[in-house]
């Protein structure tokens, strides 16, 4: 049987070595002592700190998006204040709807807002396929 040629001290560091500390790491005291120090947070900052990480976690975006037909969507990138054809990338992606929303009044009639997953890193459509709404005249005869 043949023996690695590893040494004491990369084999200590590959498995990490607990025997000079009694089983604990280094620089406890120091942790304790900022606790120690520090002021309890308020409710309202808890409150607002819990929000806000449940919001970044939250996989749910918004796409501004105009619609012909299946095939010709489409998708409004707000950096460059053009629309992207056919490929939902391009598109920019708002958090909050009510964003979306802001900018949709301001380029008028036409556009939908459209949800998105960003999950596993790709966009994946959550709202169906609407089209476009054809409102005809009727004329009086």
């Amino acid at each position: 049987m043949k023996r690695s040629k590893t040494s004491a001290a990369s084999r200590s560091l590959k498995f990490g070595s607990f025997r000079n500390s009694g089983g604990r790491r280094g620089g406890s005291n120091r942790t304790q002592q900022f606790v120690k120090d520090e002021e309890p947070l308020s409710p309202a900052v808890i409150k607002e700190l819990k929000r806000r990480l449940q919001d970044s976690r939250d996989p749910v975006r918004y796409m501004l998006v105009s619609e012909f037909s299946r095939r010709f969507i489409l998708y409004y990138n707000v950096s460059s204040d053009m629309f992207v054809m056919n490929e939902p990338s391009g598109g920019t992606l708002f958090k909050r709807r009510e964003a979306a929303e802001s900018v949709k009044k301001l380029l008028g009639k036409g556009i939908s807002i459209v949800k998105y997953t960003t999950k596993h890193g790709k966009l994946k459509r959550l709202s169906p396929y609407r089209g476009r709404s054809v409102r005809r005249h009727r004329r009086n005869a």
